[in-house]
């Protein structure tokens, strides 16, 4: 675990000092992010670039912080303890005022947090992994959760998008058991449906599993036109690394979690080369103002070698989210949950002035002005439940590079997750 917050505690004795510098006091005090990140585990290979985009953002932001208080971050690897762990040891020890990163185990400690936050009108619960979270929650000050992508069921109708467009009928879905992945399979079932192809076969994996080559003999007795796997990138890679091996070549199609290296490294790329195609489905940055200025931020940045591609997916969504997280601080005032989620739907949409920076946006709030932050992912206008859009690529590797091959239809997506 890497901690980056200071702390600098100040000993009051006389009344009178209290009253009269408390105000200036409380401005000065930071306002802690914990960051619930990966450094060991199957995702481990994310956790340098999660706290280094977080770093990143928090630099911009405090250039000029929300209410004069500068946003700070404990980074929690949560690869090894899990989730629960992580988020009571950020509450109880760094009684942090914004949790940053709610994912795939909320449910297991959402009711005392809501008890907490009751009483305590926080933590704020910005997260850029909600998607794995039932839409129906969120978006109030009593859950006071808003994501910084779309629902993770998303990803897996846009690869079944893909497909149809491409021409391939026969689809089997590869999925690990975790709880996210069995969603996006659920999803991709029914897309499917919907878009006339047939799903011949699905099939769950173990994120443990250190072959994959039998699963791989049971795909291919399915006799499919394509393969979707959801599963995180030593996994993916895995997979079809076993499937070059045992000599079949197929169209693959993977989502977001395929953006990290890790998923290059375990497939090789004799096998990405061997397969008629290996692609992924992720979120895409419109070509506007902010991408203008947060990509030319990104290079000039000490974190710029830990972010490394600026138009990774969830570096633009950290980005995106941190920075309405701290315009709407600034809008209502304070950190207190009530507040702060009014403010999320105020700043997001509406019929404020666009803005495409958080510089630009906090000057405008200081002004007294209403705005509408539209960002690198486009326009973050929330649902009553804090879920937000998105819009889509189609991605594949290349020499240890992203390239994106085509956009996909974002309306047509939206429609289809219902």
């Amino acid at each position: 675990m890497i901690f980056k917050t200071v702390v600098k505690p100040v000993l009051v004795c006389v009344a009178a000092i209290v009253i009269t510098l408390a105000g200036p006091a409380l401005a000065e005090r930071p306002i802690k992010i914990g960051h619930l990140t990966h450094h060991t585990g199957q995702y481990g290979g994310f956790g340098d670039f999660f706290d280094g985009i977080t770093d990143f953002t928090l630099d911009i932001i405090n250039e000029s912080p929300p209410i004069d208080r500068p946003l700070t971050a404990v980074h929690e690897d949560i690869g090894t303890i899990g989730e629960r762990r992580g988020v009571r040891r950020l509450l109880n020890v760094e009684k942090v005022d914004i949790l940053l990163n709610s994912s795939h185990q909320y449910d297991q400690y959402r009711q005392s947090l809501l008890k907490r936050i009751q009483y305590l009108k926080k933590p704020l619960l910005p997260s850029v992994h909600g998607g794995s979270i039932d839409p129906k929650l969120g978006g109030v000050g009593a859950e006071p959760l808003f994501r910084g992508s779309p629902m993770d069921t998303a990803q897996s109708i846009a690869a079944l998008l893909h497909l149809s467009e491409i021409g391939k009928q026969r689809i089997v879905l590869v999925s690990t058991t975790l709880k996210g992945h069995q969603q996006q399979r659920d999803a991709g079932i029914q897309a499917a449906e919907r878009l006339g192809l047939s799903v011949v076969g699905s099939v769950d994996i173990q994120p443990t599993w250190t072959d994959y080559t039998s699963v791989v003999k049971q795909v291919a007795r399915m006799k499919p036109d394509a393969v979707v796997v959801l599963s995180a990138p030593n996994n993916g890679g895995l997979f079809v690394r076993n499937a070059a091996d045992a000599g079949f070549s197929w169209t693959i199609v993977g989502t977001t979690e395929w953006q990290e290296l890790d998923f290059v490294k375990s497939a090789g790329e004799k096998a990405l080369a061997f397969h008629e195609s290996v692609v992924l489905s992720a979120y895409a940055h419109t070509d506007s103002p902010a991408w203008e200025f947060y990509q030319e931020a990104v290079s000039l940045s000490p974190q710029a070698n830990a972010i490394g591609d600026a138009a990774n997916s969830y570096a633009m969504q950290y980005y995106d989210l941190l920075v309405l997280t701290a315009l709407a601080i600034e809008k209502s005032g304070s950190v207190d949950s009530d507040k702060w989620a009014k403010a999320m739907h105020a700043v997001s949409g509406g019929k404020g002035k666009i803005v495409h920076t958080y510089a630009e946006g906090i000057t405008e709030l200081r002004a007294g002005k209403d705005i509408n932050y539209d960002g690198v992912t486009g326009s973050m206008e929330y649902s009553k439940t804090g879920v937000v859009s998105g819009l889509f690529g189609i991605f594949s590797w290349s020499n240890n590079q992203l390239q994106r091959i085509s956009v996909a239809n974002g309306d047509r997506i939206a429609e289809l997750d219902q």
